[in-house]
């Protein structure tokens, strides 16, 4: 549904916002099951979420304030993803931090579709 309305503005940050999150998904499911794939997961999720952020800022596909937020999420996820090797962070920490995170998210989103249908 979020393709269908991307394209209609900005077909490349359609494709990119489509292509990031497909492996935001495929080393998600992989990190659910091997923990070294943590780091990149988070990674992964911080460039699917920068593109999408600022394709909603830009465009106003879905609120703008979202979209700003969604930019500041893949701040710290990148930030996470890198400085968690050197100060040595649990990974199991950090992906229940960051599912719970993705889960808050992903409402925002949808009560966002809700009140734009």
């Amino acid at each position: 549904m979020l393709q269908v309305r991307h394209a209609t503005l900005r077909s490349s940050g359609a494709i990119l916002g489509t292509a990031s999150g497909m492996a935001t998904i495929t080393v998600g499911i992989a990190a659910s099951a091997n923990a070294s794939l943590v780091v990149p997961a988070l990674f992964v999720r911080g460039v699917w979420w920068w593109t999408i952020g600022k394709l909603w800022y830009e465009t106003g596909v879905l609120p703008r304030l979202l979209g700003l937020a969604t930019m500041i999420l893949a701040a710290i996820a990148f930030g996470a993803a890198i400085a968690s090797a050197p100060m040595g962070m649990d990974t199991a920490i950090l992906w229940t931090s960051e599912r719970v995170i993705l889960g808050l998210w992903t409402l925002a989103v949808a009560f966002a579709l809700w009140r734009r249908r």
